[in-house]
């Protein structure tokens, strides 16, 4: 059997590497994602909570042997007023470990609004109550991306492992 010319392998080695760069830093995504950009957190405030919808969740985690599993709620909003369609996020961390297990889930799941598919790590935990310093975390989806205000809300995801 013949070997690779040395060129060859130096070149499949170099493809490999900008393959994995690219990659790392996002440039290849999911083509079932929205494009969306992350532009930070906005304060919530007792009136403003009213506008965000609960969304109920199941989340799975496991950590080799062992599975955890639970339900929650998120609370998402939708914004359309705006020349870009904003959506914001927060999850509120109770006492324990399965809040933070359900956040875990949450930073692999996906956010199904209506027909678009983002991913749910735009959605902050938070330990604070609305009007307490609450921030939610916040998208702003690509121009020509604008679901209805009232569009159906869901997260789907697999189980995640736990990091040691």
């Amino acid at each position: 059997m013949g070997r690779l010319p040395r060129p060859l392998l130096l070149g499949l080695g170099a493809a490999l590497v900008l393959f994995g760069i690219a990659v790392s830093q996002g440039w290849i995504r999911d083509p079932d994602l929205a494009s969306a950009d992350f532009i930070g957190t906005v304060e919530v405030g007792p009136d403003d909570a009213r506008q965000y919808r609960a969304v109920p969740f199941e989340w799975a985690t496991t950590d080799g042997s062992n599975r955890f599993s639970g339900r929650d709620t998120v609370h998402v909003r939708i914004d359309t007023s705006g020349e870009l369609t904003l959506v914001c996020g927060w999850y509120r961390l109770g006492d324990g470990g399965q809040s933070l297990r359900a956040a875990r889930w949450l930073s692999e799941a996906h956010l199904k609004v209506g027909d678009l598919r983002l991913r749910a790590l735009l959605i902050a935990p938070v330990e604070k109550p609305p009007g307490d310093g609450l921030r939610a975390g916040c998208v702003r989806l690509a121009a020509g991306l604008r679901p209805a205000a009232d569009a159906a809300l869901a997260l789907d995801g697999a189980a995640v492992r736990e990091k040691p």
